[in-house]
């Protein structure tokens, strides 16, 4: 039994869903219109190893960044061939999916319009695609920077994670500051975070940016961040994450200007915020 028995009779509700499951991709059989496909495979065929990615192997925390770094690694290692005649110095222009794509033998191109998805809300835009039979992934470019970026690194996650052969699987506009509930696409995310915010070097960039591996809210901070006394700082930074996503974008700091680490890394702020609370780089 295989996944290219044909269906002709148009698939039923509950079939799609089944089959969604086994998948591990709620987007399977969307067409760029956002309707479903014609025909798709019979449920039963879809449980077959060598066409779903549910059946591969899961991944630990630990395990998926350590991937992320070793590609990383390889990258830095690579750049003059990578890069060509301008390889960087700046170990964070090194932290591209593109290039990391290409590294893993995947084209990658940027398109205007991938089609849409049905979500809870109704239709929204898929923001990447990646097909790992034609070893392509597409992301759209409907989205903010850090979106586009994010996607990108996600859809290498699943390069780098998963055996997603068979069909195209699309993905839902993410930008770290959420993780996704199913196993597959959490990994995906966090492999993405792992890859885009690296614990060594968002480390290195904190401490030279705010001069110590923990900052604390106090008189002096507050004062060499905003130049505001504690109080008002403590008025806006009612919980950690109010203090971490002030970090995350601030641009200045003790009289020093310098771009935000959010943007240093290309990343939404949402995301920086939530990688420096993970990394114990600030307390209340």
């Amino acid at each position: 039994m295989n996944g290219s028995i044909e269906q002709t009779a148009a698939p039923s509700s509950e079939q799609i869903s089944e089959s969604r499951k086994l998948l591990g991709n709620p987007y399977a059989y969307l067409n760029s219109s956002g309707t479903f496909s014609a025909t798709m495979p019979p449920v039963r065929a879809l449980a077959n190893p060598a066409t779903t990615a549910r059946n591969s192997k899961r991944h630990s925390n630990r395990e998926i960044e350590k991937q992320a770094n070793n590609l990383l690694k390889t990258m830095w290692k690579s750049r003059s061939t990578l890069w060509g005649d301008s390889p960087p110095s700046d170990p964070i222009v090194v932290i591209d999916p593109a290039k990391a794509l290409e590294l893993c033998g995947f084209s990658f191109s940027y398109e205007e319009d991938l089609g849409k998805y049905h979500g809870d809300s109704g239709f929204l835009k898929v923001a990447g695609l990646i097909n790992a039979d034609d070893k392509a992934v597409q992301v759209s470019n409907q989205f903010s920077q850090s979106i586009r970026m994010f996607t990108a690194a996600h859809e290498l996650g699943h390069a780098v994670l998963h055996n997603v052969s068979g069909s195209v699987h699309r993905d839902r506009p993410v930008d770290g500051s959420s993780f996704s509930r199913e196993s597959i696409e959490y990994e995906a995310d966090k492999f993405a975070t792992f890859f885009l915010m690296p614990a060594k070097l968002v480390r290195a960039r904190f401490v030279e940016v705010f001069g110590t591996e923990c900052f604390s809210l106090n008189e002096d901070t507050a004062f060499a961040l905003q130049c505001k006394p504690l109080h008002e700082i403590r008025e806006k930074c009612r919980s950690l994450r109010d203090l971490s996503q002030l970090l995350a974008s601030a641009g200045s700091y003790n009289g020093r200007f310098f771009p935000s680490l959010a943007n240093q890394f290309r990343v939404s702020i949402e995301a920086m915020a939530i990688r420096l609370e993970e990394l114990s780089l600030l307390e209340a």
